[in-house]
């Protein structure tokens, strides 16, 4: 597993890396960011892997992959010279790969990757970020859209791609807010009577937020970032703009709705199977009263 991860990260990731920074692939610390988080976790599952579903791998390396061809690959590229390209992106590291690298549940396999006296260290703390991440879903849905908004605005983004340092610095900050997001919504801790119908709520007024930015930037009659590259395959520029506003509306709100959905489902399954309950514990005090 280990090897057959580390591989598949190799073959996908290196070639259009090295190819990208004209030599300058061995200093990117990302292509080996991505490589020690495989690592750790093909290490952390080799040492699990009989209490792990199978499932669940499959799904932490469908992510990692997609994160890499998002923020290295076929997608980094696309998006260095299109606006379209650049939303994608976007949209993968908020809206795609958090959800799919939590529902693989990771922690377990990262911190069996540790040494024991590290491990007793880290995870206490682990375990505190992951219940306080789950029991903060407005403040994570806040802090979301704020991000969200603020580094689409004209300057913020231009300003942005003119610096690589803080370019990567905003992709991570995506990543780690759509991460903090998508976690309190699925939080086993919150999955309780209550738990779904707030999430569902906050989802679809994701849906509605990121929408409307969408919508600003398909129905835009300018260019509102024209010091960003833009403009492929026949492309002009504005239709390059209206692309990406339709990348985020429809793709990007997609995901959100099919969460809001799901999680909209969960909370009246819940909600019909707890009243199912009670009036079955009515009934029954009821018959022992015998009133």
């Amino acid at each position: 597993m280990r090897r057959l991860t580390l591989l598949i990260l190799l073959l996908v990731v290196a070639p259009p890396s090295m190819a990208h920074y004209d030599g300058h692939f061995a200093a990117y610390w990302v292509f080996w960011a991505l490589l020690l988080v495989a690592f750790a976790y093909a290490t952390g599952w080799s040492r699990t892997r009989h209490h792990v579903q199978w499932w669940k791998p499959l799904l932490f390396i469908v992510g990692l992959l997609i994160l890499a061809s998002g923020v290295l690959g076929p997608v980094a590229h696309w998006a260095h010279v299109s606006l379209a390209g650049h939303m994608t992106q976007h949209m993968l590291l908020l809206a795609v790969v958090p959800p799919l690298v939590l529902l693989a549940r990771p922690l377990p396999q990262f911190l069996q990757a540790l040494p024991l006296s590290v491990r007793r260290r880290v995870g206490p703390v682990a375990g505190r970020v992951y219940q306080l991440a789950g029991d903060t879903p407005v403040s994570a849905f806040v802090v979301h859209g704020l991000i969200i908004w603020l580094w689409h605005l004209p300057s913020p983004l231009q300003i942005s791609i003119t610096d690589p340092l803080l370019h990567d610095a905003v992709h991570i900050l995506f990543f780690i807010t759509g991460l903090w997001f998508w976690w309190s919504l699925m939080a086993p801790a919150r999955l309780g009577r209550t738990g779904f119908g707030p999430a569902a709520i906050l989802a679809a007024l994701t849906v509605m937020h990121t929408g409307m930015l969408g919508a600003l930037l398909t129905f835009a009659p300018g260019l509102l970032y024209p010091e960003h590259p833009a403009g492929f395959a026949g492309f002009s520029e504005l239709s390059d703009q209206q692309l990406a506003g339709l990348v985020m509306w429809v793709p990007g709100g997609l995901v959100y709705c099919v969460a809001a959905l799901a999680l909209g489902i969960a909370w009246l399954r819940r909600a019909t199977e707890s009243g199912g309950w009670n009036a079955k514990r009515s009934n029954t005090s009821t018959a022992d009263t015998g009133l």
